[in-house]
């Protein structure tokens, strides 16, 4: 691997892994336009280390929030602050997303197509410009429960497959049960957290190859971990000001070319 190939995979994966456009869609199509090959595993779990260094980082003050309420003895906090009960609506998301992606994996390694991730690209497309759209009315938008925790590990499992990202899935469906916006993106980078990590294990349990060299594994995380950071920074601002139907036109034109290249390429 190169120090250039390694820039261009952190990139990729720094920005698709927040962005709603699907991080596994992007790499498929970059692996069958550019020739982009799939980075070996020890820096493929190089990567999403970096990934999840950046959302650690940028959600730094939800996390210290979520730990110090384990230590005191009045857990209460306001609705729009993080404590105790995050941690738990958190693992209550995780399990669905466990059940899901461990169910699955094998389907989605074996049953890539450009037709197929296309077909998924239009869901995505359509769920992107509903969230200007409100289906239900919250008396507290700033709580969740554990209802909507369980339909949101629900629709991040079903992100395993290519075409329909996991951060703009969450984020959509929390939108639409009448989640507040920021609530609602920091939420979706909180159960991110054990999802990277599951995505990792899952690496490694496949067992890790040698890295490629000082220079390009360094490069890589750092470019992840920055533009992963900067992506998030990016996301949260176009939630919250109702701007995130911005990125349909894009997924749009990507399900368009994942057709073209069913049918034509």
């Amino acid at each position: 691997m190169t120090f250039l190939q390694s820039i261009v995979l952190g990139l990729l994966q720094g920005a698709t892994e927040f962005l709603p456009v699907s991080s596994s869609g992007h790499l498929f199509l970059a692996q069958r336009l550019f020739g982009l090959r799939e980075p070996e595993l020890a820096f493929d779990l190089l990567l999403h280390l970096g990934t999840l260094a950046a959302v650690l980082f940028f959600l730094r003050s939800e996390i210290a929030s979520i730990v110090s309420s384990l230590f005191r003895r009045d857990p209460w906090v306001a609705p729009s602050e993080w404590g105790r009960r995050d941690l738990w609506l958190g693992m209550v998301a995780s399990i669905p997303t466990g059940i899901i992606g461990i169910a699955f994996h094998k389907t989605v390694e074996m049953d890539l197509t450009f037709g197929g991730i296309g077909a998924r690209y239009i869901v995505l497309t359509a769920m992107l410009l509903l969230t200007s759209l409100r289906f239900r009315h919250k008396a507290d938008p700033d709580r969740i429960d554990y209802r909507e925790a369980v339909a949101i590990g629900v629709i991040q499992g079903l992100a395993v497959f290519p075409g329909l990202s996991r951060s703009g899935s969450t984020i959509i469906l929390a939108l639409l049960l009448g989640i507040a916006p920021l609530r609602a993106a920091k939420f979706s980078f909180l159960i991110s957290i054990p999802a990277i990590l599951g995505a990792v294990l899952f690496t490694m349990k496949k067992g890790v190859s040698h890295l490629p060299g000082v220079a390009p594994s360094v490069a890589g995380f750092l470019v992840a971990l920055v533009v992963g950071y900067l992506a998030l920074l990016f996301v949260e601002r176009l939630v919250v000001k109702g701007r995130f139907q911005r990125f349909a036109p894009y997924t749009a034109c990507l399900a368009a070319l994942c057709f073209y290249l069913q049918y034509h390429g």
